[in-house]
């Protein structure tokens, strides 16, 4: 669990009078990891649809990102940072049959385009509530995967190239980030 010493940007927020909300999508992230420490709402209610191990249990993206609009929508014209865990793409790869449909013979593929279909579904709800025009939002993903490369089928045990190169992305229309602008150079928080 994270230490009670380590600050966090929810704290800090909450602090200078956001109000805070974490939306989370697997159990990876849930609330005995302690980092709901700064949220005012931490939704961390993952379905248990699934025998066997409850690491594989998740809420799909679409689901998690209506419950965070839904609370978003509730603090009318209040500052809030909002925090939206997405679990797709993880194994064991199921993409919703769109998707699948999209990309057949390629299960992981789906699910990326499931997330990016997420995604583009909290930035719509952002522009219907009227605040995407005041929203700076962070797209980053937690790791790569090995999809077989030097015999890794997923992550976690080597660490090459393929799951720790990872994407941070940052829209922000009112923030003054040139679209399409790309830094090469590796970067951190």
């Amino acid at each position: 669990a994270l230490p009670e010493s380590i600050p966090t940007v929810a704290g800090a927020l909450q602090r200078a009078g956001f109000r805070t909300g974490a939306f989370v999508s697997a159990p990876v992230l849930a609330r005995r990891t302690g980092l709901a420490r700064g949220f005012d709402t931490y939704d961390d209610r993952i379905p248990r649809t699934r025998g066997g191990a409850a690491h594989w249990e998740e809420r799909a993206g679409p689901d998690t990102v209506t419950a965070a609009l839904a609370w978003l929508a509730m603090q009318g014209e209040a500052p809030a940072f909002l925090f939206v865990h997405l679990f797709e793409p993880h194994r064991p790869y199921a993409p919703p049959a769109l998707f699948a449909a999209q990309h057949p013979g390629d299960p992981y593929q789906g699910e990326v385009a499931a997330a990016d279909a997420a995604v583009g579904q909290l930035l719509e709800g952002l522009s219907a509530l009227n605040r995407g025009g005041r929203a700076l939002v962070a797209v980053v993903g937690d790791h790569g995967e090995g999809l077989g490369d030097h015999g890794e089928p997923t992550h976690g045990v080597c660490l090459f190239e393929t799951t720790m190169r990872v994407p941070l992305v940052l829209w922000g229309p009112g923030f003054g980030i040139a679209g399409g602008t790309v830094e090469r150079a590796p970067v951190s928080v």
